[in-house]
């Protein structure tokens, strides 16, 4: 299902273990990831290029590491659509503050 959605042009987001379901739809062979730090080996076995990072933006496929960096992944998808003042207003609602890095390839 993940795969169709992909193909279909439907950005793909994982969060936490939920980036394993997206490395076993083969989505992401190749492509840089996240997960929980406790299957950081077996993303890489799937041919995943780890990125040690909070969120990792690799295009069309977004992942983040833990549950709670699921927000951060939130949070960067409002910047990356709506911009960063949005982003930054959203963050304030919620009375969360971001932390960590957002890796995009240069």
């Amino acid at each position: 299902m993940i795969a169709e959605f992909h193909e279909a042009g439907t950005l793909i987001a994982g969060v936490c273990t939920g980036s394993m379901l997206v490395a076993a739809s083969g989505r992401l062979a190749g492509r840089h990831a996240i997960t929980h730090h406790a299957v950081l080996g077996a993303l890489a076995g799937a041919g995943v290029k780890v990125v040690r990072a909070r969120v990792v933006d690799d295009g069309d496929i977004i992942t983040s590491g833990g549950v709670t960096s699921g927000l951060d992944l939130a949070l960067w998808l409002v910047e990356r659509f709506f911009g960063p003042q949005i982003a930054q207003r959203v963050e304030s609602m919620v009375e969360y503050e971001r932390r960590g890095t957002v890796w995009r390839e240069s």
